[in-house]
């Protein structure tokens, strides 16, 4: 008897030590800023530059493409709402690109870089 009293106290005990640690969520580290060169950049010539190859405002070629958002007022740092680039993106307005919108992947990595406030990083 003094065993099955033992092993149900520890049982319990255990029980309760495991119920406890995961009760706390775990915490989530925010991501990263975004880069320009390395994460945007890379989006426009993949998806844009065929168009956009400075023939067609904005030129999203590289070199040339931040100037273009940024003087064009394309793009509001800090504010993806206000900023022309995210709302085509996302349908707001003429779908860019036309026929083949970006995976969500990527929509959501503008309008980051977007609210990170728009860095040539």
């Amino acid at each position: 008897m003094k065993n099955l009293i033992k092993n149900v106290l520890l049982l319990s005990t255990a029980g309760l030590w495991y119920g406890c640690y995961y009760d706390h969520p775990p915490v989530i580290e925010p991501p990263a800023n975004v880069s320009y060169a390395s994460d945007i950049q890379p989006v426009f010539d993949q998806s844009c530059v065929a168009c956009h190859n400075g023939n067609l405002i904005p030129d999203l070629r590289s070199g040339n493409s931040y100037d273009a958002l940024i003087n064009n007022g394309l793009v509001v740092p800090l504010d993806k709402s206000a900023s022309e680039l995210y709302k085509r993106v996302t349908g707001a307005g003429s779908l860019m690109p036309p026929g083949s919108p970006l995976p969500q992947s990527k929509v959501d990595l503008i309008g980051q870089w977007i609210e990170d406030g728009a860095k040539n990083n």
